[in-house]
């Protein structure tokens, strides 16, 4: 009898619209495989993404959560899940590691995705806290139960891939009409940093003209890293603008 060989990817954002903006091409094309596994999980509903008051909080929430569930089905993912942060206050505490552990233990999967927690060039704290949770929580596991790690928003990437279905990309994108305000300026930027990973992918994948980005976690290395002079530029550039970027609250 032929053995069926199936993947598990968990795919953790800090709001509705991340993944759609950084790695959906990828997520497209694994979800594609009827064998494989997805799971969607946002630490917040994105309540403070608005400067619409009368919008901001609670109501916004429900708007986006359905945001991501219609982004979600585009790329062929039914199962999404938020853990109940709050868009601008994501903590590092007992209950936000408890309910990230209890996700990663029951879904136990063999991919994880998450945003870049130690070369990030986004420097929202949201993120940037997503990212320390589960890189920590992932680090503790023992091989062979611990799962690869791959990170976005990074400015150390080991891995691209091409934008092949930058189409059904798109479109799940534009779901998120709340964030139109947000996205359609920032839209420029994704297309010149599509641009730059495509001319770093792989000689099979040349005749895509752009391509996303991601790092493959090496625990060990990270604690002996030494970058080039380009990655330290753009590590300190990071860090001044986190001292400086406030989110909305």
């Amino acid at each position: 009898m032929k053995r069926v060989i199936s993947l598990k990817f968990l795919y953790f954002c800090a709001h509705p619209d991340d993944l759609e903006f950084n790695i959906s091409n990828f997520m497209i094309t694994v979800a594609e495989n009827p064998k494989n596994e997805c799971k969607i999980v946002s630490m917040t509903k994105g309540e403070m993404g608005t400067y619409n008051k009368e919008l901001k909080g609670e109501k916004l929430g429900k708007i986006r959560e359905q945001e991501l569930r219609r982004a979600a089905k585009i790329e062929g993912i039914s199962q999404v899940e938020f853990l109940g942060q709050i868009d601008a206050h994501t903590k590092i505490n007992q209950e936000t590691i408890d309910s990230a552990r209890a996700i990663i233990e029951s879904f136990t999967p063999d991919v994880v995705f998450a945003p870049e927690c130690l070369y990030y060039y986004y420097v929202h704290r949201d993120h940037v806290n997503t990212g320390l949770i589960v890189y920590h929580l992932i680090k503790k596991l023992k091989p062979p139960n611990r799962p690869k790690l791959f990170t976005y928003n990074s400015y150390v990437n080991t891995h691209y891939f091409p934008m092949k279905h930058w189409r059904r990309q798109s479109k799940a994108l534009l779901v998120h009409k709340s964030q139109y305000w947000l996205l359609l300026p920032a839209y420029p930027l994704r297309f010149i940093l599509g641009l730059y990973f495509g001319f770093c992918l792989p000689r099979r994948y040349r005749r895509f003209l752009m391509a996303e980005a991601y790092r493959k976690v090496d625990f060990q290395a990270d604690s002996t890293n030494k970058l080039g002079l380009k990655q330290r530029i753009f590590g300190r550039i990071a860090a001044k603008l986190k001292s400086i970027v406030k989110p909305m609250v």
